[in-house]
């Protein structure tokens, strides 16, 4: 809904690991270290050995979001965040996370960079 602003500074994800990862009726939270976290509401793209896995937040498919349960204990290794919203994660497992801004109505999702100053998306 909102976008990425185009100066945002996204690399705080690199190198942080991934410690927890909650999934909700309606959406799916990813803790790292160093209070580093990302709530998401959206569509999630999870490509794990080449087998492409989506989480589009409905609430009757939350066994859905189960292979993000394998980044755990990664760390990110790249970030990259594109103008239509689009935020890429690579772990150090090699897997890709790709979250999507394709809300019309509501946020997509929020970062919480560790600083308490959110990233709204």
């Amino acid at each position: 809904m909102y976008g990425l602003k185009p100066n945002v500074d996204l690399r705080f994800f690199v190198g942080k690991e991934l410690i927890q990862v909650a999934v909700g009726p309606a959406d799916v939270q990813f803790h790292f270290h160093e209070r580093v976290s990302l709530s998401v509401q959206s569509r999630i793209e999870h490509i794990s050995e080449g087998v492409e896995t989506e989480w589009d937040g409905d609430e009757n498919k939350p066994l859905a979001a189960a292979s993000l349960l394998g980044l755990i204990s990664s760390s990110v290794t790249s970030v990259q965040g594109d103008s239509d919203g689009t935020l890429s994660l690579r772990f150090t497992n090699g897997d890709l996370l790709k979250v999507f801004d394709d809300s019309e109505h509501y946020e997509s999702y929020q970062i919480n960079p560790g600083d308490g100053k959110n990233i709204i998306v």
